[in-house]
């Protein structure tokens, strides 16, 4: 196909999220939720991710972290089959209670990916694709010792200070104008300098998608649900009772696409969710996108 076509690497679980604890920042992750263009192509695009959590600490004070993300993202197709994508996000985040308001601002973890086609088939109508992928997060944004062990000054950061590793897979079926997108991944973290250590996360989703051509120009409207589970985090080995969990995700977007640009909008809300024992509330969560093909 010659325009763009949709996948989801949105569920691959990267953490580009100044909110430390991964799962209760982007999930896609992911790594994003919004879609790629053609599986081969070089592009660079930007996107804006807008978040909110409201918190319940154990002294009884509720606050809310808004989360505001603008991310580079680069693809460079080495082959058909083997790509190399680069996300460095930057960050505008504000945290405020009855106690206090804090913001921080600057760049996030950065994130670097080697995507590899193992499988493409067509038969008829029917259009088939395997990837899988490993990568490794980068320790690019601040970490700062927490100062207490209260939630805020654990997970109101930049950067979780470590380098993480990424491996993930996906699985897309196209017949006619429908297109059904699986995926999964983990993300396996590593200790920081503080000896602090972040729960691994793992991922999985599916994406239903709909896909209208007319000359040059295609309108993809999309349906998608997303787990993420995130285990304990742990504190010079002493895993932390208010940390890890799950988020089930649903939602959906739109994207429109020429040869050369692809641009669109996702939302999404969560139905179902247990996050560090009830004490991270996750809000619904909007992004936009517009990428061009080099």
């Amino acid at each position: 196909m010659k325009q763009f076509s949709l996948l989801v690497l949105a569920l691959i679980g990267i953490s580009i999220t100044t909110f430390a604890c991964d799962i209760c920042g982007f999930g896609v992750a992911n790594y994003n939720p919004f879609l790629f263009p053609h599986l081969s192509r070089s592009y660079v695009g930007f996107s804006y991710q807008h978040r909110l959590y409201q918190t319940y600490d154990d002294d009884g004070t509720i606050g809310k972290e808004k989360y505001n993300t603008f991310l580079i993202t680069g693809q460079y197709g080495v082959t058909k089959k083997l790509q190399l994508v680069a996300l460095l996000p930057y960050q505008f985040n504000k945290l405020y209670n009855e106690k206090e308001t804090k913001n921080v601002s600057g760049l996030g973890d950065g994130t670097l990916l080697a995507n590899y086609t193992i499988w493409a088939k067509s038969i008829g109508k029917i259009r088939q694709t395997v990837m899988a992928g490993v990568g490794v997060k980068l320790p690019t944004g601040q970490y700062k010792a927490a100062a207490t062990k209260a939630l805020d000054d654990q997970n109101f950061q930049r950067g979780t200070g470590s380098i993480d590793y990424l491996l993930n897979g996906s699985y897309r079926i196209g017949y006619r104008k429908w297109i059904v997108s699986t995926a999964a991944s983990y993300k396996y973290n590593t200790t920081n300098k503080d000896n602090y250590r972040y729960g691994d996360m793992l991922t999985t989703g599916a994406t239903l998608i709909y896909r209208k051509d007319w000359d040059g120009v295609s309108v993809a409207p999309y349906v998608q649900v997303m787990n993420e589970h995130q285990m304990q985090d742990a504190d010079n080995h002493v895993l932390q009772d208010h940390s890890g969990g799950h988020v089930l995700y649903t939602g959906g977007g739109v994207d429109m696409n020429t040869r050369k640009v692809a641009f669109g909008v996702n939302y999404q809300w969560s139905p179902a969710q247990n996050l560090a024992e009830g004490q991270i509330n996750v809000m619904p969560r909007l992004s936009a996108h517009i990428s061009f093909v080099l």
